[in-house]
């Protein structure tokens, strides 16, 4: 299922002294199926792309097409199934575990299938089968969730969005405050999911997720979208004007660079790739 912007422009507080122009007619298409990357500067417009994706926000102009739905500034044109389109399309919110709010984490993670329909029974054993998938097993279940570790409440908050089966999933910053181990573990679940058809939207400031992940970047400027590319491309480009930072692997090759070696970078994204472009690289004469 495509999701599809059509000059979208949203306007915080209109009428009044602090206006905002977050987004400025946008067009935008994210297939199906690969991994999206939105990145840009703090204030550029990416957190209030996302909620446009599951009509937590109206355009003020224009429109989004989710599938068959349509969210639109014109309150005629908007589809009225809001339950199913936010059953397709799931958020993962940056720092989901703040989200808990039930007394043990089975029904804090059932709220959401109970919430779209589902029966008590229904809505318990889809829980159950997202808490095992995230690595917390039924020792978990009855437990409250405020007394789960930081890592395990991490799980729990994603736990809650798998439960209802999105084919859509948009990531906020879904590495945050973890540790390296806890990060890396947590994209391979996401890489999983997206083996299975899911499409991922990650929006992030970390360009080294961006790179091992992305299958193409979206970047924001000034509520802007001003490049849509793959991320290899991106990375060899100068990212100054964007504010983005150099993915480590990149960083260190060009620092190599600047000592002389001639290294190919196309494709590379992570250790293992740039080892082999130093491998097949030389130094200039």
């Amino acid at each position: 299922m495509p999701i599809e912007f059509e000059k979208v422009s949203f306007v915080y507080e209109p009428k009044s002294p602090f206006r905002h122009d977050a987004l400025k007619d946008v067009d935008l298409l994210i297939e199906e199926g690969v991994t999206t990357a939105i990145v840009g500067k703090t204030g550029s417009g990416k957190s209030t792309l996302i909620q446009h994706m599951n009509a937590l926000l109206n355009p003020t102009s224009g429109k989004v097409k989710v599938g068959d739905f349509v969210n639109s500034s014109a309150k005629k044109e908007r589809s009225k199934d809001l339950f199913s389109l936010r059953k397709r399309v799931g958020m993962v919110f940056q720092f989901p575990e703040y989200q808990l709010f039930e007394d043990t984490v089975e029904k804090d993670v059932a709220f959401g299938p109970r919430n779209f329909g589902a029966s008590k029974e229904e809505a318990l054993k889809m829980a159950h089968e997202a808490l095992i998938r995230v690595g917390l097993d039924e020792s978990f279940f009855g437990r409250s969730p405020f007394q789960l570790s930081g890592g395990e409440k991490r799980k729990a908050a994603i736990a809650g969005v798998l439960a209802t089966k999105p084919s859509i999933l948009v990531l906020d910053e879904p590495t945050s405050g973890l540790d390296p181990a806890s990060a890396e573990e947590t994209m391979q679940l996401f890489e999983e999911i997206k083996k299975e058809g899911t499409t991922l939207i990650l929006v992030t400031h970390d360009m080294d997720l961006v790179l091992r992940h992305a299958d193409k970047v979206v970047v924001m400027d000034e509520g802007k979208v001003v490049k849509v590319l793959p991320p290899e491309e991106l990375f060899l480009a100068e990212l100054g004007e964007y504010s983005l930072d150099m993915p480590k692997v990149y960083s260190f090759a060009r620092k190599l660079q600047e000592r002389g070696w001639v290294l190919d970078m196309k494709g590379v994204r992570d250790v293992a790739g740039l080892a082999k472009a130093i491998k097949n690289g030389r130094r200039s004469s």
